[in-house]
Formats: structure tokens, C-alpha cells, sequence
């Protein structure tokens, strides 16, 4: 049961094999998904508090234009003190919060390239 190819019977005496196989397959692919999410720079773990720096690295924002944004609340905030703080997690979600509807989901139809 060494190949997903092989199409071997399920008995009672293989069921212990093909449990250990597959527990083995599910082993192999988190170790495999948690290296892509960290390579991607994804994560269980988004809701920790960055400083202003990260901000603008995941919004591709200048600090002036996070400033600018802070001032008039416009962006999920936190100070403390006299620092601010931002929730990754928070920030992404604020980003998809206002994603626009491609034309095919608004109206139920297909755009005709051909008519531009």
C-alpha cells in the first residue's frame, strides 16, 4: 500500500495498513502545508499586535499614508500609551472588506470582450 496506484483490497487484516498509511500521508502533507504558509508568509497566528513598519509592509502604504489613514480613523487602530498598534489579521480582513465584485458575479452574466 506503499503506491496510491495499487488497488489492494480493504479486509480486516489490512485495515491496520492502510490506516498507518494514511496517517503517515496526513503527517507528510501538514509538515509540506505549514512550509508553503511560511514561506508565503501565512500562519494560524495573524492576531498579534505589529507596529507601524509591518503595517506598511502588508498594506504597501507609506508611514505618512498610515498616518494619514490613523488621523481620520479609517484604519483598525489600537494606542497604548503613546504607541500605536495594529492587528495583522484586522488589517487584511479591513483590506477584503471592500473587494470589488467582478462584473460576472454583479450581474449574473458574462462581459463580451468583443464589444470594446
Amino acid at each position: 500500500m506503499n503506491n496510491p496506484n495499487d488497488k489492494e483490497e480493504l479486509t480486516m487484516q489490512t485495515v491496520p495498513k492502510a490506516v498507518n498509511y494514511l496517517i503517515n500521508e496526513v503527517a507528510e502533507m501538514r509538515v509540506l502545508l505549514e512550509h508553503i504558509e511560511k514561506q508565503l508568509g501565512l500562519g494560524v497566528d495573524k492576531h498579534r499586535p505589529i507596529g507601524i513598519e509591518d503595517a506598511c509592509r502588508i498594506l504597501q502604504q507609506t508611514k505618512n499614508g498610515i498616518n494619514k489613514m490613523i488621523r481620520y480613523q479609517s484604519i483598525p487602530h489600537y494606542v497604548k500609551g503613546n504607541k500605536i498598534y495594529f492587528f495583522e489579521d484586522e488589517l487584511i480582513k479591513w483590506v477584503e472588506k471592500d473587494a470589488v465584485q467582478p462584473y460576472q458575479e454583479t450581474y449574473g452574466r458574462s462581459f463580451n470582450k468583443s464589444r470594446l
